[in-house]
């Protein structure tokens, strides 16, 4: 097929170098899950998650073409930011059970991004991370992080997202595979209709030193039903490749990611690809010493959200062939649990 009827180019012929930032985990896994290395997937949230059955390769293909980096070494890092070749991805990432993806953040360089997203005044992370006591279960973690593809611009025009005010928001919602904008001023409401189990009230916790009469109860809030007017929704219409460039947490993250974010396009393109998947950055989603960590979120429910570390230029071509392609999970490099 002629890659003219497929390609697409960037200014002057060139990938601009994106940035990094941060995200926060909103709530605590009691059970099985922990937050931090090592973290293992409990299987009702997998289930809760849609996850099906899968095919399992247990190396990643070489490449079939050179696309001018595909076989660029691997940068030197400073002493104690060393990549970890040693342990055994599998079993290594966080899936949360809601996956909050915001892209009116307002920033065009994640260079800039501060260390950590939820201390940005005035965005919707922070206004998040200050509800979230209050407002979101402990028992199913909300992950939310800034995102930056190499369409932004086009995709905020694309449903009429205007950031010149800092209200308007637009968030990509996994597992749920929904575009939502709304006013900042609903994000409690939406906390409610989207961040929370259906149902879910928060209960005060029982103080065996406060003195109370007998009549009173341990209070109870309940969430009472918001007004869906306030959210529009569409649906996700592309796969997206999103790639930790968070320079500010992690040297690795942040010169691995450009590299990466590059030979994606190069090969999605090549492929003919590129019309149907996004790539981007993500700020912060833990596991530096594993970078780059890639993160594949596909559009159709029937596939399964994948997350693959220790992912080079010359594993690229074999991500695109066999994950977004033919939907398998490549062992050497998934970050999931495969034993479950």
């Amino acid at each position: 097929m002629n890659n003219l009827l497929c390609s697409f180019k960037y200014k002057n012929g060139s990938f601009p170098r994106r940035g990094v930032g941060t995200s926060k985990h909103l709530g605590k896994i009691q059970m099985s899950l922990a937050i931090g290395r090592g973290i293992l997937v409990n299987p009702v949230f997998r289930r809760s998650l849609g996850y099906n059955a899968r095919s399992i390769v247990p190396t990643c293909p070489p490449p079939e073409y050179d696309t001018g980096c595909t076989h660029c070494s691997i940068p030197q890092f400073p002493p104690g930011k060393q990549i970890d070749f040693k342990t055994n991805l599998n079993g290594t990432s966080v899936l949360p059970w809601k996956h909050l993806l915001v892209l009116s953040h307002g920033m065009d360089d994640f260079d800039e991004m501060p260390s950590k997203i939820e201390l940005i005044p005035g965005s919707l992370s922070s206004e998040i991370n200050g509800l979230k006591r209050d407002n979101i279960s402990p028992h199913h973690p909300v992950l939310v992080s800034n995102i930056l593809l190499t369409s932004h611009e086009s995709v905020l025009r694309q449903y009429d997202v205007d950031l010149a005010g800092r209200e308007q928001q637009l968030v990509y919602l996994y597992p749920d595979r929904k575009v939502i904008r709304f006013d900042k001023k609903h994000t409690k409401d939406f906390i409610k209709k989207y961040l929370v189990p259906e149902g879910y009230k928060k209960q005060e916790v029982y103080n065996p030193f406060k003195k109370s009469s007998a009549s009173e109860h341990i209070q109870v809030e309940e969430y009472s039903e918001v007004d869906s007017d306030h959210f529009t929704e569409f649906p996700i219409e592309k796969d997206i490749v999103l790639i930790c460039g968070h320079t500010k947490r992690d040297v690795r993250c942040g010169v691995l990611a450009p590299l990466l974010e590059r030979e994606f396009s190069e090969v999605l393109r090549k492929e003919c690809l590129n019309m149907d998947t996004d790539v981007g950055l993500i700020s912060h989603i833990g596991g530096h010493a594993y970078a780059g960590n890639v993160i594949y979120l596909p559009r159709k429910s029937e596939k399964e959200i994948v997350w693959y570390g220790r992912v080079f230029t010359d594993r690229v071509y074999g991500i695109v062939s066999e994950t977004i392609k033919k939907g398998n999970i490549i062992s050497e490099l998934y970050r999931g649990q495969l034993n479950d």
